[in-house]
Order: C-alpha cells, then sequence, then structure tokens
C-alpha cells in the first residue's frame, strides 16, 4: 500500500519541485534583466551620456517574460541627436537568455542638435539582438509600414517592408556583414540629377561589408564619421539590386568619404535597357546642359542599337558622374 501511495504521489511532488524552480528561475532572470538594465543606464550617464527609464513593469508570468519600458529617453555622449519614446518592451528567451527582442510601442521622436526632430512610427518595429559570451553575434531589425516624418523637411519616407540584418564578418576581424532588404519604398522628395526617376522604389536590396567597422562608435559630435574614414573604413557593395522608375539592375561597388566628407567611390550596374534609364536622367532639372546633350544621344544610339551595357556611376573629387559624364558637384555628407 505504502508503495502504490508512493508512485501516485511522486509525479505530484516532482510537478510541484519543477514549478517552484521554475518560478524561482522567471523572477531570477526578470531581476537580472532590471539590474542589467539600470547597470546600462548609470554606465552610459557616467561615460557622459543621457539614459533614463522611467518606469520597468513586468509581463508574461509565468511562461514568458516582457518587460515593458515606459518614459526611455536616451542621447549619446558623442554625436548631436538623442532619442526618446513612450513606451518600448523588451521580450527576453527565457531558455536563451543571450537572445532578446526589443519592439517598439510607441512613436519613436529623434531630435538632432539643432532641435528638429524626426517621428519614426511602424504598425511593426522590432529589433533582435543576439549575443555570445557577451560579444554581439547578430542583430536586426524587421519593420512594416514605416514612416518617418522629418519636421525639418517636405515629405515622409514611407516603406512597406524593411528587414535589417548585421553580424560580424568571419573573413576579416572588425568588418561587419549588412543585409538589406526593403520594399514598397515612397521618397519624401526626389533624388536630385535623378528626378524622373519618380518617387516609388519598389525594390532595394543590398549585400554590403563595412570595413573598420569598430571604429564606427569612436566618432565625435563634429566629425561622426571622421575615425572610421581615418580607419580606412569602406562600404563594399557585394550586391545590389534596385527597382526605382526606368531602372531594374542589379549591381555592385564600393565607396567611402574623401577628406572633405564627401562621398566617394563607384558602382558597376549592369543594365539591359539602357535608354530609357538615360532619357529619364537626361530629362532632370539639375542636369548640366552638356551633360543633358550627351545623354539624349547616348539613349538615342542605345534605343537604336538595342545593346545592353554596363553602367558606371562614380563618385569623386567632388562630382557625381555616370559614364565619365559630370552630372553635378558633391557637397559635404555632413
Amino acid at each position: 500500500m505504502t508503495r502504490k501511495w508512493l508512485w501516485l504521489v511522486a509525479p505530484w511532488a516532482l510537478f510541484v519541485v519543477l514549478a517552484i524552480g521554475w518560478v524561482s528561475y522567471w523572477f531570477v532572470v526578470a531581476g537580472t534583466a532590471e539590474r542589467r538594465l539600470n547597470d546600462w543606464v548609470a554606465a552610459q550617464n557616467a561615460a557622459g551620456a543621457q539614459a533614463a527609464i522611467g518606469r520597468v513593469v513586468r509581463h508574461g508570468f509565468p511562461v514568458l517574460l516582457r518587460l515593458e519600458l515606459q518614459d526611455v529617453r536616451y542621447t549619446p555622449a558623442r554625436g548631436g541627436w538623442g532619442m526618446s519614446t513612450a513606451r518600448v518592451d523588451l521580450h527576453i528567451q527565457l531558455l536563451n537568455t543571450e537572445h532578446i527582442i526589443f519592439e517598439a510601442e510607441a512613436p519613436i521622436i529623434v531630435t538632432r542638435e539643432n532641435g528638429a526632430t524626426t517621428q519614426i512610427v511602424a504598425d511593426t518595429l522590432i529589433a533582435s539582438v543576439r549575443t555570445e559570451n557577451g560579444a554581439l553575434a547578430v542583430a536586426g531589425v524587421e519593420t512594416d509600414n514605416l514612416q518617418l516624418d522629418d519636421q525639418a523637411q517636405e515629405g515622409v519616407f514611407l516603406a512597406r517592408k524593411v528587414v535589417l540584418n548585421a553580424r560580424h564578418d568571419p573573413r576579416a576581424a572588425g568588418d561587419y556583414q549588412v543585409a538589406l532588404d526593403a520594399q514598397g519604398i515612397v521618397l519624401p522628395r526626389p533624388v536630385r540629377s535623378f528626378e524622373s526617376f519618380g518617387l516609388d522604389v519598389n525594390t532595394l536590396r543590398a549585400a554590403i561589408v563595412v570595413t573598420h567597422g569598430a571604429a564606427l562608435m569612436d566618432g565625435a559630435q563634429a566629425d561622426p564619421l571622421g575615425p572610421w574614414r581615418e580607419a580606412g573604413g569602406r562600404l563594399r557593395f557585394e550586391a545590389l539590386s534596385l527597382a526605382w522608375g526606368p531602372l531594374e539592375a542589379d549591381g555592385r561597388g564600393e565607396g567611402g568619404l574623401d577628406s572633405e566628407r564627401r562621398l566617394q567611390g563607384a558602382l558597376e550596374i549592369p543594365i539591359e535597357r539602357p535608354a530609357p534609364v538615360f532619357n529619364a536622367i537626361a530629362n532632370g532639372p539639375n542636369v548640366d546642359r552638356d551633360a543633358k546633350r550627351a545623354l539624349a544621344l547616348l539613349a538615342a544610339g542605345y534605343a537604336i542599337s538595342g545593346d545592353d551595357i554596363t553602367l558606371d556611376v562614380e563618385a569623386g573629387d567632388g562630382w557625381l558622374r555616370l559614364e565619365g559624364l559630370s552630372l553635378r558637384p558633391l557637397g559635404p555628407v555632413y
């Protein structure tokens, strides 16, 4: 009789022990996460940044763990910008605490040094970070129906879907691989020299290697990309796919900044039907008269021949050039 009683009680006793252990684990993980948040805020403020979280509310007990962060504000020690939002949720994977997910639950306001603001709104805006032994392994951002509204500029940037992922490049220490896939983009205003392409960008995909990426964290407020450039930082476009107006092409190239912080680099873009592309650029309102005439002749020639072309786009010496034709001067990026 005693043995039968033990067989009946043992599973329930084991369940109770496991339940107590899981509940204890849940509270330990939640407490550790809150403590790390507080330590991060303190460390940022000690380093000269301005970071604050108004309130942390726990959700999801006992199966999930979600920390609701209210009134979040952050201004880095370097760089003339700040960020604030009424709420962002932090989702923690209980069985893999090195994988955390941030989900925006309110508009994000980015304020620049001159006081101008950009409001970021999306139906879904999720950032995922996974670490290994305390070091970044993979980071990503995914949005649905993204809107960027710069109060100092006309128009609103829209994108139906954006997925951005980054990780260390295993081929070279200090380099990062960045993958971008954006669909259904609507530009806030025409792009100079490409006004005739319109505002709708159907697809933009890119596989980019950022060399010397660690130097991006060393920028000063007046020169945020200076240390990266001095370290030899470049963007290497290993793949680039673009569907914009008359242009549907895949290409590759590389680029960076010159000593005056102007764009410097080159893209090679194979195009099967170049005539509509040349015509569209030639009809832009800000193209130099000589370049306009040359582009129109190129368009007519390719319309007759039907040949394809590998289009060379170059930025150098302060000029944007297409097939060696100077389209317009380039100013500093900042």
